[in-house]
């Protein structure tokens, strides 16, 4: 899970989205998949233009390396991980120039701006291991489209999406302040999704604009909640990771109102 305008799908299970970023399937380019025992990663073009082989080389080489990093304190990651990597010509500079999301248990789409300023290889240096942290976090955790984990509504994916940005903000050292800050605002906002039904719609309550003019509510709301539970507990974001979205939300102290207690 990384940024809150990581364009999020939710729940096939609910009839919603999950902890994505863009919507849409890539159709392959037929490249062969660079490959070793645990990850797979395949180039795809889209948008208008594809990678250099520079390019892949320096993505290939950062992602095997975010793997190690992960693997080495989220020993529950999938035994072998797929990652289809694609070019857009989006603008996603809040969070970088990457974005993506975890599609299927073992399976993350990434999403690299072409139009980022200095182009991909920019973008990959400035924002593809953050991304990956997020991402790995939500295998590690079954917060995916498919085969999702989890039942539906705002408070669970608010609890996903904060504990995957706040796992790779404190892993890579990388905060997108536009896209993941809060204000002391935030507590009344929790309050607010605590009442929302729990089909509420995902665009607006997560990653997208709110009619009031508020925009990613629920993954400023997420940050929130996860260092709130960590500063009332005493407890890391492995040790949080481990947990139920009902007993992070417990640590918060906040007691759910309204129709949507988990």
């Amino acid at each position: 899970m990384k940024k809150i305008l990581l364009l999020c799908l939710w729940f096939v299970l609910s009839g919603q989205a999950a902890c994505s970023d863009e919507p849409g399937p890539v159709q392959s380019s037929g490249l062969s998949p660079d490959s070793t025992a645990s990850l797979t990663i395949t180039f795809e073009d889209g948008a208008e233009t594809g990678f250099s082989d520079d390019e892949k080389k320096l993505i290939t080489d950062l992602i095997r390396q975010a793997e190690k990093e992960v693997r080495a304190v989220l020993p529950t990651l999938p035994d072998a991980i797929e990652v289809t990597a694609v070019a857009i010509d989006r603008n996603v500079d809040i969070v970088g120039g990457v974005t993506g999301r975890a599609d299927a248990p073992g399976k993350v789409l990434i999403e690299i701006s072409s139009v980022f300023p200095g182009g991909i290889s920019a973008a990959v240096q400035s924002g593809l291991s953050s991304t990956i942290f997020h991402e790995f976090h939500h295998l590690e955790r079954g917060w995916t489209i498919q085969g999702n984990k989890f039942g539906p509504g705002i408070p669970i994916a608010a609890v996903n999406e904060g504990l995957a940005s706040v796992f790779a903000e404190e892993y890579t050292g990388v905060f997108y302040e536009e896209a993941y800050s809060y204000t002391e605002d935030a507590a009344d906002w929790l309050q607010e999704i605590f009442e929302l039904p729990a089909d509420a719609d995902y665009s607006t309550w997560m990653m997208g604009e709110h009619p009031d003019g508020r925009n990613s509510i629920g993954y400023r709301v997420g940050r929130y909640i996860v260092h709130q539970a960590m500063a009332n507990s005493g407890k890391s974001i492995l040790e949080l990771s481990s947990l139920s979205p009902d007993e992070i939300l417990r640590l918060t102290e906040t007691s759910p109102v309204g129709g949507n207690s988990l």
